[in-house]
């Protein structure tokens, strides 16, 4: 085992092994690149027509089944009475 007499000898051995290692500008470019469709595409596949979009539609949907069925009971209420003699 080699013994570290000082915290220099400690320091000057680890900057020797440990060497930083920087991405190249090509890689940069290429993740900016990457980034920079995958964002523009997620923004285009969010803006879908409105015919497309069901949880607008399913409300929508839900208060017109309920209008009808509503009208369909209030119908037989008023009106279906006054008919008959």
């Amino acid at each position: 085992m080699i013994d570290f007499n000082s915290e220099e000898d400690i320091k000057r051995l680890l900057k020797s092994v440990y060497k930083s290692g920087a991405p190249s500008p090509e890689l940069k470019e290429r993740l900016l690149e990457s980034l920079t469709l995958e964002a523009g595409g997620a923004a285009l596949n969010t803006s879908y027509p409105l015919w497309k979009r069901p949880r607008l539609w399913l409300p929508i949907a839900v208060a017109v089944i309920s209008g009808v069925i509503g009208y369909g009971v209030w119908l037989s209420l008023n009106v279906v009475p006054t008919l008959l003699p």
